[in-house]
């Protein structure tokens, strides 16, 4: 349920993102592109009327071309103004204004139509200058002169009001994506509350703090929330007739199994191997089939008051071989499975531990995922004879090392964690019995 919970906050979290790792930049970038783009259409319609004004003036004369400054714009006469004209034929410059004196523009020499214009950004000595040129053809009676005139503009009277405004716009875009911000992390919360105390009941509903979900939530969760009420009800009614079965049955056969040993008979070799074969294979079967396994809702069972209680019974009970035990965990280390099972799996391996050992047994417990290695100074077991251990129907409680007993259900149990269980040479010079839960 975390994981739900996780992948519909990310999502939300993916769409915030995508707002503003793609509308925001690219709308400011549309609206850059558009005020440049009306910049540059503006001053070609400025560039416009300056040519034609100046062809309005002009006077032409067989060896020369004159123009009256008086109807042109005072900028055409004022140094360092950003803003010139040139009057050129198919060789050379015949005018060019005061202004341009101090601009380093030379006018290219084109070839243009008769009647054509072209508006252009052209770079020269590492500056930039947009050109509006015309060429005409004025005729002198017996002959025409062609000329073209041009019309020139600094780059830094177009690139100020664009800085300007860019300014302008970052200002204001930071302002909105502040408030955007701020409005979608508040949305955020108040849409994912609702997840978040969800997932804080299971949560609860996991460590086994309480059993049933009880929050109030919007009509989107309040029919998960039944649902899964109705499974967690279904769940520990279930548990509850197999406890009770099993409790059942195992008082069924315990029972004349008792009066058979108490008979006479029992007393026969053959007859006494056999009903502790029964018995045996009773423990087996009710262990194996009152095991929580794969749990719908794994409990976060605390490791360290079995831990403790484990190795207060096994030290009183190993007295006699001053057995010492020492443990390594860390603090708040939990298992997510039944507690029976856990101390199923650990009592069986620290008790073959202690049967087989000489003195010394160590158990350390790492997380992430959860491992258990049971050590011991014993005489360890052979290489060909671990496979052995494992089997179903085998007599392992023959084996003089004292490895073996109850070993098949304790590999059952951590098969259905999806564990796994492998068996080495211990530094200490016995066995080494390692498990591993993978899920935990």
């Amino acid at each position: 349920m975390s994981i739900l919970s996780l992948s519909l906050k990310l999502r939300q979290g993916l769409i915030s993102l995508l707002l503003f790792a793609f509308l925001l930049p690219g709308s400011f970038i549309a609206i850059e592109r558009a005020f440049y783009t009306q910049l540059v259409t503006n001053t070609e319609q400025k560039l416009e009327v300056h040519l034609y004004a100046i062809l309005s003036e002009i006077q032409v004369s067989a060896d020369k071309v004159q123009l009256s400054n008086v109807a042109l714009a005072p900028d055409f006469s004022r140094p360092n103004s950003g803003l010139s004209a040139f009057i050129t034929n198919e060789s050379d410059i015949l005018w060019q204004s005061d202004s341009s004196i101090t601009q380093q523009f030379e006018p290219a020499l084109l070839q243009l139509l008769p009647g054509k214009s072209d508006f252009r950004p052209e770079v020269q000595q590492g500056q930039k200058f947009w050109v509006l040129s015309i060429a005409l053809l004025f005729d002198q009676g017996n002959y025409t002169i062609p000329l073209t005139v041009h019309v020139v503009q600094a780059d830094h009277l177009l690139n100020t009001p664009h800085q300007s405004f860019l300014r302008t716009l970052i200002r204001w875009y930071l302002g909105i994506a502040l408030v955007l911000l701020l409005v979608m992390l508040l949305a955020y919360r108040w849409t994912t509350r609702p997840l978040s105390r969800l997932d804080h009941e299971i949560r609860r509903v996991e460590s086994g703090k309480q059993e049933q979900l009880t929050g109030r939530y919007p009509s989107e969760l309040t029919a998960l929330k039944e649902d899964l009420n109705l499974l967690l009800a279904s769940q520990n009614r279930q548990k509850q007739r197999y406890r009770h079965h099993l409790s059942d049955l195992a008082h069924a056969l315990k029972t004349p199994l008792a009066v058979l040993n108490t008979s006479p008979l029992s007393e026969q070799p053959e007859l006494k191997e056999q009903l502790d074969r029964i018995s045996a294979m009773i423990d087996h079967q009710l262990k194996r089939a009152s095991s929580s396994g794969q749990d719908v809702w794994k409990k976060q069972i605390l490791l360290q008051p079995l831990l403790d209680k484990m190795v207060k019974a096994l030290a009183k009970i190993y007295q006699h071989k001053n057995c010492q035990i020492r443990v390594e965990s860390p603090e708040g280390i939990a298992f997510k499975g039944d507690e029976t099972d856990m101390m199923e799996i650990l009592g069986n391996l620290l008790d073959n531990a202690c049967k087989a050992c000489r003195q010394q047994v160590q158990l350390t417990i790492s997380p992430e995922p959860l491992t258990l290695v049971i050590e011991d100074d014993g005489p360890g077991i052979p290489e060909h004879r671990r496979k052995e251990l494992f089997q179903r129907g085998t007599r392992l409680d023959t084996y003089q090392e004292g490895h073996g007993v109850g070993l098949s259900i304790v590999a059952e149990l951590v098969s259905s964690y999806n564990g796994s269980m492998e068996v080495g040479n211990s530094d200490l010079g016995g066995a080494c019995f390692t498990v591993q839960f993978p899920d935990n």
